[in-house]
């Protein structure tokens, strides 16, 4: 008889458990999906963009055919202490964001200005340089200013997605309009030579590379902003590594001697 009830429990039991099953959602585990250092390692690449016209932070090199600056050579450094091969993409500056926002690339090196909108997007790096920049116009120019809101009777010029361009948004002036965009810097140089435009606006260093090949003099410098590399958010691994070399570049010093090479 005892075995009997036992019995009887038993079924109960069961098709308690099965009916249960029905109503009553069993946890799943998820597998987590491996962190984007993990992948790049695996990879053994990780996919960087940047806009390949904006000497000396990064420039196409004809009889090279490579791209070099000093960007790259940091990049570069950062691909090594993760053991993997960088892989350059040529990117127009104003689709970088989306390109890394994507996974199309796994990093921008652009000498890309840290600001809050940014930030919002992607998860910038430590700084790695510092930057002023600068309204630059031909020798022969006889146009002054004291600030930026002087600028807005004239046609300026600037890189699309660049901070110059917000700025000059910012006190007013319009695309299209008194401001003009290029989607490379050698464009905006090229045009600002023969006279398309009254001024240009970019960072400072920009304007000493150029200035080796035209005639352009500096009306006005702003104060230093810091410059960042950027990934996106979720992966503190690899934003962990190349903070890492910047900081170690820093400390060690070989980041002077790269500085050196590149700005002088």
């Amino acid at each position: 008889m005892k075995r009997e009830f036992a019995i009887l429990g038993l079924v109960i039991a069961l098709g308690v458990g099965i009916l249960g099953g029905w109503f009553i959602p069993s946890p799943i585990t998820t597998p987590e999906a491996p962190s984007l250092l993990s992948v790049i390692k695996t990879r053994g690449t990780i996919k960087v963009g940047t806009s390949a016209d904006y000497p000396p932070f990064e420039n196409y090199n004809v009889t090279l055919d490579l791209i070099e600056g000093f960007d790259i050579d940091v990049t570069e450094m950062i691909g090594d202490a993760i053991n993997v091969t960088v892989e350059w993409s040529d990117i127009p500056f104003d689709n970088l964001i989306g390109a890394c926002l994507s996974g199309e690339i796994d990093m921008i090196a652009a000498a890309m200005n840290y600001n809050e909108e940014r930030a919002l997007q992607l998860a910038p790096s430590s700084t790695y340089f510092a930057v002023s920049q600068a309204v630059i116009v031909k020798q022969s120019s006889l146009l002054t200013i004291t600030s930026l809101d002087n600028l807005t009777n004239y046609q300026v010029g600037v890189q699309s997605g660049t901070v110059m361009q917000d700025d000059l948004e910012a006190i007013g002036m319009t695309v299209g309009i008194n401001l003009t965009t290029f989607s490379r810097a050698d464009l905006l140089m090229a045009d600002l030579d023969i006279g398309g435009i009254d001024a240009a606006y970019v960072d400072e260093p920009i304007f000493a590379a150029f200035n080796r090949t035209y005639d352009f003099k500096i009306i006005l410098s702003t104060p230093s902003e810091p410059l960042a590399f950027w990934t996106r958010y979720g992966e503190p691994e690899l934003l962990y590594e190349i903070n890492n070399v910047i900081l170690d570049g820093y400390e060690s010093g070989w980041i002077y001697g790269t500085i050196t090479t590149w700005f002088g």
